[in-house]
This record gives structure tokens, C-alpha cells and sequence, in this order.
């Protein structure tokens, strides 16, 4: 941990962070990379920058809101280009990383149904929501797995963008939901995208999405065996068991093979409905 980071820790508490503020704002101002105050609102570091506000659980000093733009573009508009008006399904939204990008992409009109597990990270998407005023995002809680009840466990690290439910033993609660059930309960019908990042619960998400998956035009999954590869830990391994969900279900897939690309764009499966979409064709 750096020193900075150290500071930040020994300052991030309730009756210190009224000197952590201003000083945040300040070394932010001083990196030039758009971020023009932080604010603390109840326990949610607010980061107000020109192209919109992002929401943490700490302050971070160098966000840059434009390149984090880009990135959500580069590696989700590669294979899905949104239109006015359509509907998105985005499973482990995180703090909203690509949730401000696609709900603006989508227009008023469209609908984008944001889920995230960790209850400290959806309390910061529920705040971006809140700051942009993204009347179009339904932010959700919930755990996506195979079953519709109960609760699992998820970890609870610092590092919000590593908490994950596979293979958790120890952490926080949370109540367990599947895609079918979400897209049940809010009526969605046809939706035009949906991308999941959930740090190898895929293997259990996509138990719970038959129904969804039926009326799903374009599917972009985040596996994770480049993780594998790097702990060990095998149960991170789900590109080939996402590959067969998508062969048995009809779903033609398509991977990136571009030179240089990071792992986990690499490890991305791509699916196309094509019989969906063929029918919508037919039907205009």
C-alpha cells in the first residue's frame, strides 16, 4: 500500500473525514484528469467530475472518467451497438463502471437493469444512479446464481472489484436471485443486450437465465480462466462450460482475437441469438 493509500485509510473514518475531504479534492484538482471535487455522503466517496459523478467506498485521486468511458466502449460496444430505446441487462454492474455509458447510449427511453451483489458496492451504484440522475437504470441487490432463494455468501475485500461468490466461505449474506426471476418480475420481454461480469459465478448464473436467454439478442459473458491460470484456483475456469450453455441453446459465439488485448476482454464469449433476430427482421 502506498503512502498515500495509507493516508487515506488512517483518515477514511467518521470523525476524521472531515479533513480528508478538502484534502482529497485538492490532490484530485492537482491530477488534471477531470475530477473537480470529492465529497463524502454518508459513507460514500462522491467524485464529481465534468462528464458525471462516480461514486466509492474510498477516494480515489486519479480517476480519469474519460478513459473509463472509452474502456466501457472498447470492451462492450464491440459486439453490441446500442440503440435509443433498448434494453440492457448488465450483472455485476460493480460501482456502475460501464452503467453511466450505456444508460446514456440508451436514451430516456431505454432500460438498463443493473445487479450487484456486494452491498457496499451497489450502495455506491444506487449513488451514481442518484447523482446522474439515471432515470433509465433500475439498480438491483441481489446475488445471481442457479436458484431463485436462500442467500450465499460473497467475500467482502477492500478490492470490491476481486469480491466474488465462487468459492466464498467467509463474508457477507446476500440474498440469491436468477436472471429469469429479475426478467419475470420486471416485465422486460425483449432485451437487446445483456453482459455479465461476476468473477466465475457465470457457471451459475447461466442456470437461471433459460427463459431470459430465449428473448436475448446479444450476450457478452466475462469468463474467468485467465484468473485460473494465475491462482490455481480451478473453479474459476468457466469459458468451456459457458461455451456449451451457448452450443446447446442454439447461441453462435464469437471471441476476440485482436493482438494485445488484456486477458479478461480476451476470455470474453460473445453469443448471438440469430434465430431472435432473424424474427425481428422478419417482422419489420
Amino acid at each position: 500500500m502506498s503512502l498515500l493509500d495509507r493516508a487515506k485509510a488512517l483518515l477514511d473514518r467518521r470523525s476524521l473525514r472531515p479533513l480528508l475531504v478538502p484534502l482529497a479534492s485538492w490532490l484530485a484538482r492537482l491530477q488534471n484528469k477531470g475530477v473537480t471535487r470529492i465529497l463524502c455522503d454518508d459513507g460514500v466517496w462522491i467524485h464529481e467530475t465534468k462528464r458525471g459523478y462516480f461514486a466509492y467506498q474510498q477516494p480515489f485521486i486519479r480517476l480519469d472518467m474519460e478513459k473509463m468511458e472509452e474502456k466501457a466502449r472498447a470492451n462492450f460496444f464491440w459486439g453490441y451497438r446500442p440503440q435509443a430505446g433498448q434494453t440492457v441487462i448488465d450483472v455485476g454492474a460493480g460501482v456502475g463502471e460501464e452503467t453511466l455509458t450505456l444508460s446514456r447510449a440508451l436514451g430516456r427511453e431505454g432500460t438498463v437493469v443493473a445487479i450487484e451483489a456486494h452491498p457496499r458496492t451497489c450502495r455506491c451504484l444506487e449513488k451514481l444512479v442518484e447523482c446522474n440522475g439515471l432515470t433509465n437504470v433500475i439498480p438491483i441487490h441481489r446475488a445471481v446464481t442457479a436458484d431463485a432463494s436462500g442467500t450465499v455468501i460473497i467475500q467482502d475485500s477492500r478490492a470490491y472489484l476481486a469480491n466474488r461468490l465462487s468459492g466464498a466461505t467467509r463474508g457477507i449474506a446476500v440474498r440469491a436471485t436468477t436472471i429469469d426471476e429479475i426478467h419475470y418480475r420486471l416485465s422486460l420481454g425483449r432485451v437487446h443486450f445483456l453482459k455479465m461480469n461476476i468473477e466465475g459465478a457465470e457457471r451459475l448464473a447461466i442456470r437461471g437465465m433459460n427463459e431470459t436467454l430465449k428473448q436475448t439478442e446479444v450476450l457478452c459473458i466475462s469468463c474467468h480462466d485467465f484468473l485460473a491460470d494465475a491462482t490455481g484456483d480451478n473453479a474459476l475456469r468457466t469459458k468451456s462450460e459457458v461455451r456449451q450453455f451457448f452450443r446447446q441453446n442454439g447461441i453462435r459465439i464469437r471471441e476476440r482475437a485482436e493482438p494485445g488485448l488484456p486477458p479478461y476482454v480476451r476470455d470474453q464469449l460473445w453469443g448471438y441469438n440469430d434465430a431472435l433476430m432473424q424474427m425481428k427482421s422478419a417482422a419489420s
